[in-house]
């Protein structure tokens, strides 16, 4: 992945793109936490896909009654499968699971895009091609795992004229967040998905005969990279370059043996998704970066791409069995997805669902709101998406505003400082909570940082950082949302 450098900058440019609604619109919507059905293996649809204008925001939400969600109830299980994993990894030991975890991935075909006059689209064997390299991911990930991981792949193309994104400052184009989620939520709201990969094909000879004459042909190209990702997300997705297969590698000889170089493009992008379990595990997990060596990545070896590799698979084949070397301390440890870490990756172990936090006074909702962005006590109850990130620590997201977190400003934990609602940073102790229940079984959110102070909230002010006992509401309900 020549072009991988840009993804961190590339995940830090997403976040800030904030959405335009407010929590609380009156607008309505189609019911997203219905129950989402199954799919099958290897569907692939070319129905019509809803224009983004059919995209609304969420319904005006009426609380649930009765005492506030049990927060500890709801992660017990999850805590003992992160012991369990860690125990696994701590041993060395590969015994597999007793069924393998069903992974569900959305992945969209967007079969025509566009740059100011650059116009690039999918041919039919493109389409082809394309369901071949879904069809190797899938099978081929299964074996390399031991089939301690069933991925269930639901293919669909997109044929709406979708635009790119230009990277600030350089020649790479993007799907931008803001352009490809509303297309991505009327599928999420429909059926199960762990993650999202989306695909572009800029490269072709019809597409070379089409756009050789205008600007920017031959210097603009598609980056790889990762959009929302990590566990502070509620869903992931990466999006990258279909390119065209090199030659001898298509058709599939056999669909469970890693044979096509963009097969290679979807498992790393894919693998970013699961460096979360670093932090989530607290134990050694190679960044997806990691066959660099230790000249940015000590205690790991470096690994050659050459043309029969696919660039870098014997790299994602030791990660994806738990067998990468890492020297830690002069010892050596292998490390990367042990069986009973499969498990960890399910989008629904880590999200806890959509709620209203309503103060325990009956004074009003913890309310985030995009204008600052601000977060306030308003009348009108937000929906928030929380996130369970292991070790206590809790991740609270506007619902219609997925890419902000209740952030700590500039990370200072001091008294009175501000509390608001902002793009991931990277510090988790900054945008992370225990949710420490209280005797009457209200919630106080409370910072992970040493003082131990709490959210405290005033209608028409900003909420603060304060110690127990200051003027504002600090006590509050959490209850699921209808």
């Amino acid at each position: 992945m020549k072009k991988a450098k840009f993804v961190v900058l590339l995940c830090l440019l997403v976040g800030m793109v904030a959405a335009l609604v407010a929590c609380g619109s009156d607008k309505s919507d189609s019911d997203n936490d219905d129950k989402p059905s199954e799919t099958q293996s290897g569907n692939v649809t070319n129905e019509p896909t809803p224009s983004n204008s059919g995209v609304t925001s969420t319904p005006t939400v009426t609380p649930t009654e009765g005492p506030s969600f049990s927060f500890k109830t709801a992660t017990e299980e999850t805590e003992a499968m992160i012991k369990e994993a860690v125990a696994q990894f701590n041993a060395n030991d590969y015994t597999p699971l007793d069924e393998p975890v069903k992974y569900y991935v959305l992945w969209l075909g967007f079969t025509h895009v566009t740059f100011e006059d650059l116009d690039f689209r999918m041919t039919d064997f493109d389409r082809e091609y394309l369901e071949a390299v879904a069809l190797n991911y899938e099978k081929s990930v299964e074996s390399i795992s031991g089939h301690n991981v069933d991925i269930i792949v639901d293919l669909h193309f997109v044929d709406d004229v979708m635009p790119l994104t230009q990277y600030p400052g350089e020649d790479w184009l993007y799907l931008a967040q803001e352009t490809v989620m509303p297309i991505i939520s009327q599928y999420t709201a429909k059926q199960e998905v762990d993650t999202v990969l989306t695909t572009v094909q800029t490269s072709g000879d019809e597409n070379d005969l089409r756009n050789e004459d205008k600007d920017g042909f031959g210097v603009h190209d598609v980056i790889l990279g990762l959009e929302l990702a990590g566990i502070t997300s509620d869903l992931g997705y990466s999006t990258f370059n279909l390119t065209k297969p090199k030659e001898g590698t298509y058709p599939l000889a056999d669909p469970e043996i890693p044979s096509l170089y963009a097969t290679a493009v979807a498992v790393h992008e894919w693998m970013h998704q699961l460096e979360a379990l670093k932090d989530l595990l607290g134990v050694e997990y190679p960044n997806t970066h990691a066959y660099m060596g230790p000249a940015s990545f000590p205690g790991y070896q470096q690994y050659i791409s050459d043309a029969n590799d696919y660039d870098f698979f014997e790299f994602y084949k030791l990660v994806l069995q738990g067998k990468l070397p890492y020297t830690g301390n002069g010892d050596v440890k292998l490390v990367g997805m042990y069986p009973k870490m499969w498990p960890l990756i399910k989008r629904s172990r880590l999200f806890l669902g959509t709620f209203t936090v309503e103060a325990a006074d009956g004074s009003g909702y913890l309310t985030g709101q995009s204008a600052e962005p601000t977060l306030t006590l308003a009348d009108e109850p937000c929906i928030w998406n929380i996130r369970y990130i292991g070790n206590g620590h809790y991740v609270l997201c506007p619902k219609e505003l997925p890419t902000l977190l209740i952030d700590l400003g500039n990370a200072w934990d001091m008294e009175g400082n501000t509390i608001s609602i902002w793009p991931y940073t990277g510090y988790v102790d900054a945008q992370s909570w225990y949710l420490t229940e209280n005797e009457d079984g209200s919630y106080s959110v409370k910072t992970p940082y040493q003082s131990g102070r709490v959210l405290t909230a005033k209608k028409g002010a900003q909420a603060l950082l304060c110690s127990f006992g200051a003027d504002g509401v600090q006590k509050w309900y959490f209850k699921k949302a209808k």
